[in-house]
């Protein structure tokens, strides 16, 4: 079994923040129950290259970076989910 390496620490630290700086939005979304301000075209596109990044991780055998893109994964496909749900709603108000 191996040790972690300084490599390893700067993957964990990436996964950390990458993960940290997608739950702000989701935050936002639960409590303002809008999504007016969101685009649903740029969370598709970063849900995308999360997937493709994810099939690669999964084929080269990166435990790390599996991690990393199946969370970002699910946090953006969170995010898409509630923009399509707000997003109904305001279109009552501003449409």
């Amino acid at each position: 079994m191996r040790t972690m390496d300084h490599l390893d620490i700067l993957s964990s630290v990436a996964i950390v923040i990458f993960i940290i700086s997608a739950l702000p939005q989701i935050i936002k979304l639960l409590k303002n129950k809008t999504a007016r301000d969101i685009s649903l075209w740029m969370s598709l596109l970063i849900a995308a290259g999360n997937l493709l990044m994810l099939i690669r991780a999964i084929v080269i055998n990166d435990v790390f970076f599996t991690v990393n893109y199946a969370l970002q994964l699910s946090l953006w496909l969170t995010i898409i989910v509630l923009i399509l749900k707000y997003q109904d709603r305001n279109k009552g108000h501003f449409g």
